[in-house]
């Protein structure tokens, strides 16, 4: 069975999503088992975003995991990323 690291992987349009969660330290979470949803936009999506604010959220990790966890649905998957 896919884990949704895998999945994102396979369907090729979320490199940047990924990216992001694994600066937020949550790969390892995001493959164990359990259901995951996300709110995982495009990486077309990323495109629109204002110049330097992609870049600026990687540069500050305390705000990245909070940002991350809030495309996460379930309080169980975000406390747990915001946890760790």
């Amino acid at each position: 069975m896919k884990n949704f690291i895998d999945a994102a992987t396979q369907a090729g349009e979320s490199s940047a999503l990924l990216s992001a969660f694994k600066s937020a330290s949550c790969i390892d979470l995001l493959r164990s088992p359990g259901r995951f949803t996300t709110n995982a936009p495009s990486d077309e999506a990323f495109k629109s975003l204002a110049t330097g604010s992609f870049d600026a959220l990687f540069k500050n990790a305390r705000t990245l995991k909070p940002f991350m966890s809030s495309h996460m649905a379930g309080a169980k998957a975000a406390n747990d990323m915001l946890a760790s």
